[in-house]
């Protein structure tokens, strides 16, 4: 079961519901009337009412709308009591004749109008129907009104008169002869200037900033007249101009100083907002945005209104409990800014860079602008355009004097930022570091604390605990030493096998097999000392440089292994496997024989060898090269079959090979394992190899103990890998072809021949 609704949600559905029906009629596109009472049963009763009073004030205000659209039906004549030669009317409300429509924006419609009791002219500010059912707009509008009324000052345009004529809210006020501080500057920017700033601000226009930056539709010699004047004297007399301007402001400062003792902070001053009358004098308007001691429920502090290019940093942030009079002390900074440079402080035209500009950028010199401005003026526009509230003029007053001692030729108060408000304008806007230290400070001081903490309570122990706490230290240091101690011989015995393979092996027939695998388990070392030295970068970033220089030197490897396979090619054992077809096999002959010339040409004589780098270049080209023609003569399944009868050939170190390593899923241990077997392996082979000694199969009985290592199911994929086991002697790829010893000669004494060296002795040289 729904709650019942608070009478408070009822009227704020119904007030939707009434905005957005008024909106609609003004639009053009009345809603049916029958269907929106149907959707809302409950609110029947208010919608009717609503309804019969909107058809009667639209039949009144007829003449007001069709004078604001140039029609002249519903003119209205004046009263016989009138003056003769009056202007006629386009419309009454209440005591007053509208006369013309002077300007509109969003929070009303401005007309010069005639009051008919004092037979004055007054300037009649008229309420929307649409903004008067919204309650915040009508609030705003009354406030405004209540703002002006409480205000009288010689500078702040005064109140004469506020009502409601049936339901239409208005209120009078003097008609000032003149423009606003926005049209003169308009007229006095080069033509070749962009838009007012006023017309270039973002977002919407919350006042009657349209109509008074624009001249007013009635020619008027006089406020063309001040124009021209103020305008001869930018362009002849510039230290004259830039003390009229300055007047100005020191009169808006007054003005607003004024309010502010009131309680009342403007929130939108702006050029729109100050008029200048025919005698020069500078009159403040527009309170509709204004902000009233004790009127909390219109708008919260911070809250983004009115004009984006002149709000303060903390109005455009929306910090609450931040914006307050000091707000209006830096939008009229901004304005004497543009009064003086005739641009903005902040000129980007898309809403958001403009944003990023009002809260993180300082205005651009004022003297780079126009060398011509007096530097104490400058600093006086800087100081009301801090960013920082508390950086800026105190009060309104503050300003008006300063600018006061400066049209006095006295000195002024304000003084240019220190480079310590510089840093912290600095600081302000890059937060993130500033954060970053104030936490490294943070933490360093909490650090600091806990060792002090830590060595009181140390000191506060017996002599007992210290000696104990001694003698655990020295014996910690002296195991780490034993650790450290081991680690670096552990590293000079793997790089010793590094530099074994790289200068004893690297350049010697035979020995790519057992250089590859000194230099893969040097890898795996390697890996280990990278993971025990963690939380060492220094130690880590060397162990690095060697492990990716053996990864190159074994993927260099990896293209001469490959190259063994045509060694295998040409073994009868291996073509009898593959099946080879007569122009299969004449290929693979032809390949070897060519192969075989080249590798004697280029290694042949030693005379004339080249240097080793190169010749590990030119090998590792000419592999590339075979393996290339390699895959050319063989079909994919007799490729893959090649593959499997390497794998035999290599022996105990394929389970070195990464593919191998994967495909078995090798843990942790079981590599261990392997590793030692195969090193038994190797180390035993460099024994056969100084005994001159080197049994193609020697590697049989090590494969055996490493099956039985691996589980069943790593057993079975290593069969998988291998396939079937080749018929027949097979012997693994020590060096491209170069001259094989014979399988058959006789092993050392005490060492019986193994059953691969029973086969006849196939190699290139006998194949050609």
């Amino acid at each position: 079961m729904n709650p019942e609704p608070s009478v408070d949600d009822r009227e704020d559905r119904r007030n939707r519901i009434l905005l957005a029906f008024v909106e609609a009629v003004e639009e053009g596109r009345e809603p049916d009337r029958h269907l929106l009472l149907a959707a809302h049963p409950d609110l029947r009763g208010d919608l009717e009412a609503f309804l019969a009073g909107h058809d009667e004030l639209a039949r009144i205000t007829a003449p007001l709308r069709a004078a604001g659209r140039g029609d002249a039906v519903g003119a209205v004549n004046p009263p016989e009591d009138e003056p003769t030669g009056s202007p006629p009317g386009i419309g009454e409300l209440g005591d007053f004749r509208l006369l013309r429509e002077v300007g509109r924006g969003g929070m009303g419609v401005v007309y010069e109008a005639a009051q008919i009791s004092l037979r004055r002219r007054v300037a009649l500010k008229v309420l929307p129907f649409a903004a008067a059912i919204d309650p915040r707009r009508l609030q705003r509008f009354k406030t405004e009104a209540l703002a002006a009324a409480h205000v009288q000052h010689e500078k702040i345009v005064p109140v004469h008169a506020v009502g409601c004529e049936r339901g239409v809210h208005y209120f009078a006020m003097q008609f000032i002869d003149g423009q606003s501080l926005a049209t003169l500057i308009a007229e006095l920017r080069d033509p070749r200037d962009d838009e007012p700033s006023d017309q270039r601000s973002q977002g919407p226009v919350n006042d009657l900033e349209r109509q008074l930056n624009r001249p007013s539709p009635r020619f008027d010699p006089e406020v063309s007249r001040t124009a021209t004047t103020i305008s001869q004297e930018r362009s002849s007399n510039r230290r004259r101009y830039f003390r009229r301007m300055a007047n100005l402001a020191q009169q808006a400062a007054l003005a607003l100083e004024h309010a502010h003792q009131a309680g009342i902070v403007h929130r939108d001053v702006k050029p729109g907002n100050l008029l200048l009358d025919l005698r020069g004098q500078l009159w403040v308007t527009d309170f509709g945005l204004a902000q009233v001691t004790g009127d909390a429920g219109l708008t919260f502090t911070g809250e983004m209104l009115g004009t984006l290019r002149y709000a303060s940093p903390e109005q455009i942030l929306a910090r609450r409990g931040i914006v307050d009079h000091r707000s209006d002390v830096y939008s009229l900074g901004a304005t004497l800014y543009e009064l003086l440079t005739l641009r903005p402080p902040f000129d980007a035209r898309d809403r958001n860079e403009l944003i990023r500009q009002i809260a993180d950028e300082d205005p651009p010199s004022l003297r780079g602008v126009d060398s011509s401005i007096p530097s104490e003026l400058e600093t006086i526009v800087l100081k009301a355009l801090r960013k920082e509230p508390a950086d800026r003029y105190a009060t309104a007053l503050e300003l008006a004097d300063d600018l006061e001692r400066f049209l006095e030729a006295r000195p002024i108060l304000a003084r240019p930022p220190t480079p310590a408000e510089r840093l912290r304008a600095w600081a302000r806007r890059h937060p993130s570091i500033v954060g970053a230290g104030v936490v490294a400070l943070i933490l360093l001081s909490a650090a600091s604390l806990i060792t002090a903490v830590l060595v009181q309570h140390e000191q506060a122990k017996t002599l007992e605990q210290q000696r104990l706490a001694e003698a655990a230290y020295r014996l910690e240091r002296r195991r780490a030493e034993e650790a450290e101690a081991r680690f670096r011989l552990a590293r000079r015995a793997v790089d010793e096998l590094i530099r074994a393979s790289e200068e004893e092996l690297a350049h010697r027939p035979g020995m790519e097999g057992l250089r590859r695998r000194l230099l893969a388990s040097a890898l795996a070392y390697y890996r280990e000392f990278i993971d025990q030295r963690r939380n060492d970068p220094d130690a880590q970033a060397e162990l690095w440089d060697t492990t990716r220089r053996v990864e190159t030197i074994l993927a260099d490897l990896a293209v001469l292994r490959a190259a063994g396979e045509l060694y295998l090619l040409i073994q009868p054992s291996a073509r009898d496997d593959l099946r080879l077809d007569a122009a299969q096999a004449a290929k693979v002959a032809d390949l070897s024989a060519r192969a075989r010339r080249h590798w004697l040409e280029a290694f042949g004589d030693p005379a004339r060898l080249p240097p080793p780098a190169r010749r590990v270049r030119m090998a590792l080209a000419q592999a590339r090269a075979n393996e290339a023609e390699v895959d050319a003569i063989l079909t994919p399944p007799q490729r893959r079959r090649l593959r499997q009868l390497a794998l035999q050939s290599e022996g105990a170190g394929a389970f070195r090979e990464p593919e191998v390593v994967e495909a078995l899923g090798l843990t942790s241990e079981q590599r261990e394992r392997i590793r030692a077997i195969e090193e038994e392996t190797v180390f035993g082979q460099m024994r056969e190899v100084q005994s001159g000694w080197v049994p193609d199969a020697a590697a049989r009985p090590a494969v055996d103990r490493i099956l039985a290592v691996l589980t069943p199911e790593q057993a079975r994929r290593w069969n998988e890998l291998t396939g079937e086991p080749i018929h027949g002697p097979l012997s693994a790829f020590p060096m491209p072809f170069r001259q094989q010893h014979d399988p058959r000669r006789t092993a050392p004494p005490g060492v019986a021949p193994t059953p691969l060296q029973a086969g006849p002795a196939r190699g290139p040289a006998s194949e050609n």
